[in-house]
C-alpha cells in the first residue's frame, strides 16, 4: 500500500471588505451576527471600531483592513463578527473581534497550495499576502495585532 501523506492544515478563510483573511482554524472561537457595538469615549485610532459583549465579557473590535492600510474604517455593512482567540500570552488579549462580510469557510491547505501574491502590501500586521485559488488572502501577524490591542486597552 502506498504512503498517503496528510500534510494539510485546517484553516479558515474569512471575507473582509476588500481582501480575505487566512487563519488557523484553532484561532476562531465563534462567528456571530454583527452585534451592537459600543463606542469608547477615548480617542482611538481609525481602525478601532469599539467593543461588544460576547459571553458576558466586553471584547475589543478592530477593522483589520483599516489597521493594515492605516485608513478610516467603515464596517457598517459587515454582516458578521469573527471572535478570535488571542495567541500572544504576553499581550494579555484573550479574545477580540474582527468584522467580516460573509460566511467564513473551512479549507484544508498544503504548502504546495500557497503562492505569494503579486503587489503585496507592506504592513507590520501582515506576515504574507498569498493567493489561495483565485482569492488573495492576508496571513496576519497576530502577535503584532494583539500587542497593539493591548497597548490601546491600557
Amino acid at each position: 500500500m502506498a504512503d498517503i501523506t496528510t500534510d494539510f492544515v485546517p484553516c479558515m478563510i474569512i471575507p473582509l471588505r476588500h481582501h480575505y483573511l487566512l487563519l488557523p482554524n484553532s484561532t476562531l472561537a465563534e462567528v456571530i451576527p454583527s452585534p451592537r457595538v459600543m463606542s469608547t469615549d477615548d480617542a482611538k485610532p481609525n481602525y478601532w471600531i469599539g467593543q461588544c459583549v460576547w459571553n458576558a465579557q466586553n471584547i475589543p473590535i478592530i477593522d483589520l483592513e483599516g489597521l493594515v492600510a492605516n485608513s478610516l474604517s467603515n464596517t457598517s455593512d459587515a454582516t458578521k463578527l469573527c471572535v478570535l482567540r488571542g495567541i500572544n500570552r504576553a499581550a494579555n488579549i484573550s479574545i477580540y473581534g474582527l468584522p467580516c462580510y460573509g460566511v467564513p469557510q473551512l479549507i484544508h491547505l498544503s504548502e504546495s497550495a500557497l503562492k505569494q501574491a503579486e503587489n503585496v502590501i507592506e504592513s507590520d500586521y501582515v506576515h504574507y499576502q498569498i493567493q489561495v485559488g483565485n482569492k488573495i488572502a492576508y496571513i496576519p501577524n497576530l502577535d503584532a495585532i494583539e500587542t497593539m490591542l493591548s497597548q490601546q486597552l491600557r
